[in-house]
């Protein structure tokens, strides 16, 4: 199993420092999100982190989780992500996603937030011109949203990031599945608008995961799978009390005493799972948990 942290809100470390920490404490790699904001907290600006990181770390695997495929063009996204790579030496996984929160596309950007159906069909879209420009470092691509000739983006020297996608329901699921070398999965729709539904997140059971799981298998067999998880490890009480707001299901099994945290991602490894994103809830709970990781 793989272990990656989430460089995400509320984080004031400077995340070179921040890195460095996570990967002596044990940790596969740390991924960044791309946000302006998450409720009131800001976030930095993703491929800025992303460098700090890049050239602050020798050995440790980074990437994008994921870059909002509605803030920027595919054709920046690949050529950025190319470029990190052959900055980093090959250490960087180029992770894109289809955009979630509203609230930034509407009031950051000041632009009209795609209904669903729209943004997975330019999701998808996009991640067929990135992944032309990975294989070939070249696109010629016209389709319903994006009308791309790109004769050379680069550098290009024939090594490319992983691309990493991320499916949630049934339409990414099967049409992004195909497109990339790694896809990450989450079971409910606990994500809204640009915040966290407790609720809905309590409602994901067990059976929900390996359901997913499952499913994507029967689109690709062999791919490596990824989850995104929010989680707090400690004994505190912030974190007791997200444990007793959580209940019984599969999310609450991510919370509490950091033993009982790994013990619950051991048996997501069980079920088929090959990495796991930790997006922690309560500071200091990436920290607490690692020494259990390995056990």
């Amino acid at each position: 199993m793989e272990y990656f942290a989430n460089y995400n809100t509320g984080i004031d470390q400077d995340p070179a420092e921040w890195a460095l920490a996570r990967e002596a404490e044990g940790y596969t790699g740390v991924v960044v999100s791309d946000h302006f904001w998450v409720g009131d907290k800001p976030y930095p600006h993703v491929w800025v982190t992303l460098t700090r990181i890049a050239c602050a770390t020798e050995g440790l695997r980074f990437g994008s989780s994921f870059c909002n495929n509605l803030f920027r063009s595919p054709v920046e996204f690949a050529q950025a992500s190319l470029t990190l790579h052959h900055v980093a030496k090959g250490r960087f996984e180029a992770g894109l996603g289809a955009g979630w929160s509203e609230n930034e596309v509407s009031w950051g950007l000041g632009q009209d937030y795609p209904p669903a159906p729209e943004r997975a069909g330019r999701y998808k879209e996009a991640m067929t011109i990135v992944r032309q420009i990975f294989d070939h470092g070249t696109c010629s691509f016209s389709g319903e949203h994006y009308r791309v000739n790109v004769p050379v983006v680069g550098p290009y020297d024939g090594s490319r990031p992983l691309l990493v996608g991320s499916a949630g329901g049934p339409r990414t699921r099967r049409e992004i599945t195909p497109l990339v070398d790694r896809i990450e999965v989450f079971a409910g729709e606990f994500i809204r608008g640009g915040a966290i539904d407790f609720e809905a997140l309590a409602r994901v059971t067990d059976d929900d995961v390996r359901d997913m799981i499952a499913k994507v298998r029967t689109i690709s067999p062999d791919i490596p799978i990824g989850y995104f998880t929010l989680m707090a490890a400690g004994e505190s009480e912030q974190v007791k009390g997200l444990e007793q707001m959580l209940g019984s299901n599969f999310a609450s099994g991510l919370v509490g005493h950091p033993e009982k945290v790994a013990a619950k991602i051991r048996d997501m490894e069980s079920w088929g799972m090959g990495r796991v994103q930790l997006t922690e809830l309560v500071p200091g709970s990436y920290t607490n948990l690692a020494p259990y990781l390995g056990s």
